[in-house]
């Protein structure tokens, strides 16, 4: 086999995906009357397939660079549209990359290879996964109306924790004292009955990174976490044990009796789309931009979605285009 091809075999190169819905391409229809005759377009001999060779180098380089960077990732994408319009399309879009794509869901399904998990506690499930892939670099974590520009993480440190810390939409400050929100007063007490259980070095971290009258929140709709961090996850979740603590509010506090904001990856997730409040006509294609690390919210509900967000994420990823 030619080093060219074993190379596109490695990066997970398949055929064209024939898809049965199709936007904005009529379908070509063959007539017993058709006659037409064809006529080769004339092209100088000295330029023929040139750019193009160029460009399916540079295209092929780039996957194989991406694999290579991502290829021992396990990606787990957390689906809250319906996964049977939904799940396979998540793993056809990451699955090329990761080294696994794991689909869990409030909607199982053994069919579909999509695993239950309730979104309010999420990372009460990661565990399970990690001791699947227990030889695996490090786990992603994603919503799927997060939107994963995997291209602009390659200088991202995967040793270390990535979160969205410094993301102000998505990480803030909840102070206790005096708050009138039972909800953020319940999950503070909980929080607190939570850290003052972990090993004394977790609460330590806790303590000096959050105080005592305050809890962080964050939204976590993607996050990562090495290999050298996840038996310590897996070990605090235990400890979390049957507390309701919300997947908004646990993730943050793992994350800071883990380790420091100051040790946390301060390039990954810097460049992020984040739009929490837009009004209901709003399209994604309006908000997505190949530039950022992730995009949200993308809402990709069915095919016709996914296929509006490959054509779009194509300028990023141009082999993506040999999915539809």
């Amino acid at each position: 086999m030619a080093a060219w091809l074993q190379d596109m075999v490695a990066v997970g190169y398949r055929q064209p995906r024939l898809m049965s819905l199709e936007i904005d391409r009529p379908r070509a229809t063959i007539g017993h009357g058709d006659k037409q005759m064809f006529v080769p377009k004339k092209l100088p001999s000295v330029h023929l397939g040139v750019e193009e060779i160029g460009e399916v180098s540079t295209e092929i380089g780039n996957l194989i660079k991406w694999r290579k960077h991502f290829g021992d990732i396990v990606l787990i994408v957390h689906c809250t549209e319906n996964v049977e319009r939904t799940a396979l399309e998540w793993r056809l879009l990451y699955g090329r990359i990761f080294r696994a794509v794991v689909i869990l869901s409030e909607q199982a399904s053994s069919e579909l290879a999509v695993e239950f998990s309730n979104l309010a506690q999420a990372y009460k499930y990661l565990p399970k996964v990690f001791d699947r892939f227990a030889g695996a670099e490090g786990f992603l974590f994603l919503q799927d109306h997060m939107v994963l520009n995997y291209w602009n993480l390659l200088n991202s440190d995967k040793a270390k924790l990535w979160i969205t810390n410094q993301v102000k939409e998505s990480w803030s400050d909840i102070a206790l004292q005096g708050n009138k929100i039972d909800w953020f007063v319940n999950q503070g007490d909980m929080v607190k009955k939570a850290v003052g259980n972990f090993p004394l070095h977790y609460q330590d971290h806790y303590k000096r990174n959050v105080g005592e009258n305050k809890i962080i929140r964050c939204s976590s709709e993607v996050f990562y976490i090495p290999q050298r961090h996840v038996s310590g996850f897996s070990h605090l979740v235990k400890v979390i044990g049957s507390l309701d603590i919300h997947h908004s509010i646990a993730v943050p506090m793992l994350f800071l009796a883990m380790d420091s904001t100051s040790n946390f990856e301060p390039k990954a997730f810097t460049k992020l789309v984040y739009r929490a409040n837009l009004p209901s006509n709003t399209t994604f294609s309006t908000i997505y931009t190949t530039e950022a690390h992730a995009v949200y919210p993308v809402k990709i509900k069915n095919e016709v979605d996914f296929v509006k967000l490959i054509r779009v994420m194509s300028s990023g990823d141009p082999f993506l285009m040999e999915l539809i």
